[in-house]
């Protein structure tokens, strides 16, 4: 039974060290868009929090994902894979194709509770904004792209 009781135990550090991160990134978040309430919205909606996690598979192979679920009829699958691709432009700095890629995950899923979060990217201004928020964020947590 000890054992059971120190994993148990190490579970619930573990957690608690996760949402202490998490809350650390939200009030990162929180500092880096001021009293903008959209751009955080859009921001928390739309930065990756782990990208090291997530990148490794690439912008491409997401997009490839979301036209096979779109043949697939799988929308809800679809709009997820292209969000995933935008983030990680996103993350990688490229504006153009976060934007695109943003555009088709709200398209694509209509019924999306976060839909104004991609829409907010079609406007360019708008995006830079979100943009430049992403990139000092990874900075600022040590997680910036290498190109």
């Amino acid at each position: 039974m000890v054992s059971l009781d120190v994993s148990r135990k190490e579970r619930k550090e573990e957690k608690k060290e996760t949402a202490t991160l998490q809350s650390a990134q939200e009030k990162l978040l929180d500092e880096l868009c001021g009293d903008d309430k959209e751009l955080y919205e859009v921001s928390i909606t739309t930065i990756l929090l782990n990208p090291e996690m997530t990148v490794k598979e690439g912008v491409n192979s997401h997009i490839e994902k979301a036209e096979e679920y779109k043949k697939a009829k799988d929308y809800v699958k679809t709009r997820i894979a292209y969000q995933i691709a935008g983030e990680i432009s996103l993350y990688e700095g490229k504006l153009s194709l976060a934007q695109e890629l943003f555009k088709k995950a709200a398209e694509v899923d209509s019924n999306y509770l976060f839909r104004k979060a991609f829409e907010y990217f079609s406007q360019k201004k708008d995006a830079e904004r979100a943009l430049a928020v992403a990139q000092e964020f990874y900075t600022r947590i040590g997680k910036t792209h290498r190109k």
